[in-house]
């Protein structure tokens, strides 16, 4: 089913990487800028991420002696200081994901550069370490995003969709990023999203419904040696029977015996060892994929 599988560490038959996008309330302050403070309902819901959720998580991934990537906006960063520390001092991964979860796609070259070089700094700033891996908050990634991360110095991205392996981005002035893929059936956001002053409303399902989806998808990736990079957001799924939920998932996961689990930094660092040294020839995306819009 993977005519390409990449070997995994130790003989291991198939990677995870679990990761985390807290957004906190900075997607209401661009979907709402006028007002967004006085939605007080919203923002306590979106709060209870950084406040509640993330040491809940990072309690829970420590129990099991595992590390998770959290990809946090600059302005979260600076806003919830404590929750970086928290983050940072059980050994996790902290990666960017833009400043005030603005979408790449809808600025022009100059204000994304702008924006991922303003995140940048808050992010280097709390944690005294210039993040190496982005996500494009909302998976927004422009024709420019690519040729923006390299100029920055980062070493991958997760948010496109290609593979089910990682794989290469190239830009047009031939630099190369790994590209660790996510797609959308491992994302709680069409599991669990339900909030009326960002415009979604999914059906209210009990946590083994998500399980299910999250269960089938890892299942097959399994079974043919491939790659799951889960995108989880600390206020939709740190709530406590989604977290319950998901020690379940873990432990099952873990009964296989023979899956890797890492950080995304560590699984793109793997591919580009195995690249570099020969053992392993991936595939190479080129973009943008398209130079102008078809007439």
């Amino acid at each position: 089913m993977i005519e390409n599988p990449m070997p995994w560490p130790q003989g291991k038959r198939a990677a995870v990487s679990f990761s985390f996008d807290v957004d906190a309330d900075s997607i209401l302050r661009v979907a709402h800028p006028a007002d967004a403070t006085n939605r007080a309902s919203t923002l306590s819901y979106l709060r209870y991420g950084p406040e509640v959720a993330v040491p809940r998580l990072c309690k829970l991934f420590e129990g099991y002696g595992l590390k998770a990537t959290f990809f946090i906006p600059g302005w979260c960063a600076e806003e919830y200081p404590r929750m970086v520390e928290r983050v940072a001092e059980g050994g996790h991964e902290i990666a960017h994901h833009g400043y005030l979860h603005e979408q790449p796609m809808l600025q022009s070259p100059d204000r994304e550069r702008y924006w991922t070089e303003r995140a940048m700094n808050a992010l280097e700033r709390r944690t005294g370490r210039r993040p190496v891996g982005y996500r494009a908050p909302y998976y927004a990634f422009s024709r420019v995003t690519a040729d923006i991360l390299a100029e920055m110095g980062f070493f991958y991205d997760s948010s496109l969709m290609a593979d089910d392996v990682p794989y290469l981005i190239e830009t047009p002035s031939g630099r190369r990023l790994v590209e660790i893929p996510v797609h959308w059936s491992v994302d709680d956001w069409a599991q669990y999203m339900n909030n009326f002053d960002l415009d979604y409303i999914m059906p209210i399902q009990p946590p083994r419904k998500a399980i299910e989806v999250y269960w089938a998808d890892f299942d097959a990736l399994y079974e043919w040696g491939g790659f799951l990079e889960f995108v989880w957001h600390p206020f939709i799924s740190g709530r406590p029977a989604r977290v319950k939920a998901i020690a379940g998932f873990i432990e099952r996961v873990l009964e296989k015996g023979d899956v890797w689990i890492a950080t995304s930094e560590e699984i793109a660092r793997h591919a580009r060892e195995l690249i570099d040294r020969g053992a392993y020839r991936p595939r190479i995306d080129k973009l943008p994929y398209a130079e102008a819009k078809l007439d």
